[in-house]
C-alpha cells in the first residue's frame, strides 16, 4: 500500500529515533525537532495525553526535513492537490498555514499507524490527538470558544520573524542565535536548489520544493529591505500579549479558562518560552497577569519535559535561572556551558571567548571547564 511505502521511506530519512512510552511498536510516530515552535506544541500534547509514540528527531541545522522521503510523507498528508502552498504571500514572520499557506517541508508531522493517516499541520495534529485520546480533554465544552481564540492568537504570533530578524530596536537574542540566523535563508535556499537540481528528485515533489524556495526568497527580501515589517510584528505581538493579559484577568487564573487546563495553555507555554529564550521579557513588563501566568505555565512538569528539558533544546543565558529553579543545578550548568560552546560554533573565537570568560567567572567549576574548553579550542584552531 502507498501508506506503508511512503512511511517506510520517511523513516529511512532520519537516524535519530527513540520510543517514548512502554509500547515498542506505538500507534503514533512524531517527526519533529527539539527546538521548533510547532514541534514543541505537538510533543506537549502527546505527553499530556500520555501517548506512546516513536520520536524522530530531525536535525534542522542540516535541513534533514528537506529530504525527499520526508517531503513525500508531507505530501501524502497534505490532502487535496489544490491546497494553497507557501510562497504566494508576502512574509509576515508568522508560521500560520492559514495566513501563509501550507509548508510542505516543515515540521512536525504525525503518523497514525492504526488509521493509516498522516497529519501535517501542528494545530490539526493537536486537535487530532485530543479527539483520538481525550484523556484529559483539552477542548472542554464549557470554554471551547476561549480555547480556540487563544490557539489562533498563538498561531498568528510571528515567532519565525523573531528567530530570523529579532526586534530591530531591541534585539535580545543570544549572540550565537543572531550569528546562526545571519545568512540562514541563503543556506536554506542553497539546500533547496541542491534538491531541485538533483536528478533523483521525484517530479511530483518538485513544485513543493519550488514553493518553499519562493517562501525563503520572500523572507530574505523582507529581512534585507523591510525592517519596518519586523517592527510591525513586534507591535502585533504586544497586542496579542495584551489580549492574553485581559483574558487572564477575566478568568481569575491560574489558567486561561480558570481552573481548567486546556490546549490554549499548552500553546502559550511554548510561545512564552520562545520569547523568554530570546530574552524578550520586556514584552510583558507592564502585563502583571502574564507575568504571573508565565511562572505558573512554565513550571508545569509535563510541559517542561517536552520543551526546555527535552534533549537538544536550544541553550540560552535567559533560561539559566528557570532551569536552576525547575530542573536543578546540573541542567542549569549544562545550559550555561552549551551557551559557551554554541558561541564558539556559530560566532568563532571573537564571540566564544567573552562567553568563556563570563562562564569562568562564575566559580571553580566554571573555571575548570573553561580551561578545558580553551584547550579544546586551541587544539582545534
Amino acid at each position: 500500500m502507498e501508506f506503508e511505502k511512503v512511511v517506510s521511506k520517511a523513516r529511512e530519512s532520519f537516524k535519530s529515533k527513540s520510543i517514548i512510552g512502554k509500547n515498542p511498536a506505538p500507534r503514533f510516530e512524531s517527526y519533529h525537532a527539539p527546538f521548533s515552535i510547532c514541534s514543541e506544541k505537538v510533543r506537549c500534547v502527546l505527553l499530556i495525553e500520555n501517548v506512546d509514540f516513536a520520536a524522530y528527531d530531525v536535525v534542522l541545522r542540516s535541513q534533514e526535513n528537506y529530504r525527499p522521503g520526508y517531503v513525500a510523507l508531507r505530501a501524502l498528508g497534505m490532502g487535496r492537490e489544490d491546497r494553497e502552498l507557501v510562497g504566494g504571500h508576502a512574509w509576515t514572520g508568522s508560521t500560520s498555514s492559514q495566513e501563509m499557506g501550507f509548508d510542505p517541508l516543515a515540521l512536525p508531522t504525525l503518523v497514525d499507524n492504526l488509521k493509516k493517516r498522516v497529519i501535517v499541520d501542528s494545530m490539526q495534529i493537536m486537535e487530532y490527538v485530543d479527539q483520538e485520546i481525550p484523556n484529559p480533554p483539552l477542548y472542554p465544552e464549557t470554554c471551547k470558544e476561549m480555547v480556540e481564540k487563544h490557539m489562533e492568537l498563538v498561531d498568528r504570533t510571528p515567532h519565525a520573524g523573531l528567530l530570523y530578524g529579532g526586534d530591530p530596536d531591541n534585539d535580545t537574542r543570544p549572540g550565537f542565535v543572531k550569528a546562526f540566523a545571519n545568512g540562514l535563508c541563503e543556506r536554506q535556499c542553497k539546500t533547496l536548489k541542491f534538491w531541485l537540481n538533483n536528478k533523483n528528485l521525484p517530479e511530483e515533489l518538485r513544485h513543493l520544493y519550488e514553493a518553499k524556495l519562493k517562501k525563503f526568497q520572500s523572507v530574505s527580501h523582507t529581512l534585507t529591505n523591510d525592517q519596518n515589517l519586523l517592527r510591525s510584528s513586534i507591535r502585533g505581538t504586544k497586542d496579542i500579549l495584551a489580549e492574553l493579559n485581559k483574558d487572564l484577568m477575566k478568568s481569575g487564573g491560574p489558567w486561561i479558562c480558570g481552573n481548567h487546563f486546556t490546549m490554549a495553555d499548552i500553546a502559550w507555554h511554548v510561545s512564552l518560552l520562545r520569547f523568554l529564550t530570546f530574552g524578550c521579557g520586556y514584552l510583558w513588563e507592564d502585563l502583571p497577569q502574564v507575568q504571573s501566568y508565565l511562572s505558573h505555565v512554565l513550571s508545569h512538569p509535563v510541559l517542561k519535559s517536552a520543551t526546555y528539558t527535552w534533549p537538544g533544546y536550544i541553550p540560552s543565558p535567559h533560561l539559566t535561572s528557570l532551569l536552576y529553579q525547575e530542573a536543578g543545578m546540573i541542567l542549569s550548568e549544562r545550559n550555561r556551558l552549551m551557551v559557551v560552546m554554541m558561541s564558539f560554533l556559530e560566532g568563532g573565537v571573537f564571540m566564544g571567548l567573552p562567553e568563556l570568560v563570563k562562564y569562568a567567572g562564575r566559580g571553580s567549576v566554571g573555571m575548570l571547564l573553561a580551561v578545558l574548553i580553551g584547550m579544546m579550542v586551541w587544539a582545534t584552531g
